[in-house]
C-alpha cells in the first residue's frame, strides 16, 4: 500500500474515533443546541415548518425541541411571536443565547471558585447576578453526581474562596455605573457604536466609539473601545467611573475588526488610558530599593540605581487618583521629582495632611 494509502487509513480511523469518543449529552442534545444557535439573533423569528427545513428535521422534532427550550430548568429566553398570518414564529435574543454542554472537571470547578470569591465587582449587580446564575447551573449538574456518589464536591468548595473586600477596592453601585455597563456590554456583544460622554469638567470630551473588551487594572473596570473619529490612535482605553452619558446606537452595527488583536494590545497598551500623559520620575529611598527592584511597575518604566542606595525610576502616565494612591502608599520613602505639576499636588496634600495634626 502507497503511503497516500496509508494516511487516508489513518484520516478514517482518526475520524471514527473522534465520533466514537464524542460525550453522549452532547450527541444527544447536539440537534436541541443547534437550534438554539441557529434562532439567535433573529429579528423576525421563524416558523416551525420554516424551521424544519432549514434544519432538516421533522416538524414534530422542531416542537418537541421548542417545548424544551420553554420548560428548561437553564432559563432559556424563547422569544414566541404571533405574526400577522396567525402564524408563531420563535427567536432568541443573542445576548441570552445559551452555549452547548461544557463538561468541567473538579479542579475547573475550583478555578471559578476562586474567581468568584476573590472578585472585586460582588456589589455590581449585572456581575453578580450573572456569577450567581453560572453557579447555580452548576449546582444543578452536580446534583446528579452527589445522588449517585454521595460525593459533595460542589458543596465543599462553593463558599471555600469568601473573603472580604479589598481595602480600596472600587465598589460600582451607582445605578448609572451599572447602566453604563450593560449598555456596553450589550454594545460589544452586538457591535453597536455609542455616543459617550467622557471625563470631567475642562477634561470633558464627546467620543463615538465601538467597545470590544472590558478589564480590571487596581479594581478599576476599564472599556477598550474603537476611537470612530481618531484617525491616528484607533484604540483607546476608558475608566468606567470617568463615563459620563452613553447611548448605544443599536442601528449602526460592526463586525469585530480583523486586524485587532487584543493579546497585543493589552502586552503594549494596558496603561495607555485617554488623557494627558506626563514624564514621571520617582526617587526611592534605600530601604525600599529592593522592593522596587524587585517587579516592573510601569511597562515602559526606566530605572537608576544612585550611590546613596536609592534608586530612580521614570515613565510615562496620567496623573490620576490610581497613580496618586500608589505614590502616598510609600510615604517618606519616596519622593516626586518631575512633573512640577505632580510634585505640586504632592507637597499641596502632604501640607493638608500635616493639617490635619496640628
Amino acid at each position: 500500500m502507497t503511503n497516500a494509502g496509508y494516511i487516508f487509513l489513518l484520516l478514517i480511523y482518526l475520524e471514527e474515533k473522534k465520533l466514537n469518543s464524542i460525550p453522549e449529552p452532547i450527541g444527544k442534545f447536539d440537534g436541541f443546541y443547534y437550534i438554539i444557535e441557529y434562532l439567535s439573533g433573529l429579528k423576525t423569528g421563524l416558523t416551525v415548518e420554516e424551521l424544519s427545513k432549514e434544519i432538516g428535521k421533522s416538524e414534530k422534532t422542531v416542537r418537541r425541541y421548542l417545548d424544551s427550550m420553554e420548560h428548561s430548568i437553564f432559563d432559556i429566553d424563547l422569544i414566541k411571536e404571533r405574526g400577522y398570518d396567525r402564524k408563531y414564529r420563535y427567536r432568541i435574543e443573542k445576548h441570552a443565547t445559551p452555549f452547548r454542554p461544557i463538561f468541567l472537571n473538579s479542579y475547573e470547578i475550583v478555578a471559578l471558585n476562586f474567581i468568584r470569591g476573590f472578585s472585586h465587582f460582588n456589589d455590581f449587580p449585572v456581575i453578580q447576578e450573572n456569577l450567581n446564575n453560572i453557579f447555580r447551573k452548576i449546582s444543578l449538574s452536580a446534583k446528579e453526581s452527589l445522588e449517585k456518589t454521595g460525593n459533595d464536591f460542589q458543596g465543599r468548595v462553593s463558599n471555600l474562596f469568601v473573603v472580604p473586600h479589598e481595602l480600596g477596592g472600587k465598589v460600582y453601585v451607582e445605578k448609572e455605573q451599572v447602566s453604563h455597563l450593560e449598555k456596553l456590554i450589550k454594545a460589544a456583544i452586538d457591535g453597536n457604536d455609542c455616543s459617550m460622554v467622557y471625563g470631567a469638567g475642562d477634561m470633558r470630551k464627546e467620543y463615538k466609539i465601538i467597545p470590544l473588551h472590558l478589564f480590571n487594572y487596581r479594581d478599576v473596570i476599564y472599556i477598550v473601545a474603537k476611537d470612530i473619529n481618531d484617525k491616528e490612535v484607533a484604540y483607546k482605553n476608558f475608566a468606567l467611573h470617568r463615563v459620563r452619558f452613553l447611548k448605544v446606537v443599536e442601528e449602526n452595527c460592526h463586525d469585530y475588526p480583523d486586524n485587532f488583536n487584543i493579546d497585543e494590545y493589552m502586552k503594549e497598551n494596558m496603561f495607555k488610558f485617554e488623557g494627558i500623559k506626563y514624564l514621571v520620575s520617582l526617587r526611592f529611598s534605600a530601604d525600599v530599593k529592593d522592593y522596587i527592584l524587585e517587579r516592573q511597575w510601569f511597562p515602559d518604566q526606566d530605572e537608576e540605581i544612585n550611590k546613596d542606595g536609592s534608586v530612580k525610576i521614570s515613565f510615562k502616565n496620567e496623573i490620576n487618583l490610581m497613580l496618586l494612591s500608589w505614590i502616598r502608599g510609600f510615604g517618606p520613602d519616596v519622593e516626586v521629582l518631575e512633573p512640577e505639576i505632580l510634585r505640586v499636588r504632592m507637597e499641596n496634600d502632604l501640607n493638608k495632611s500635616l493639617g490635619n495634626y496640628k
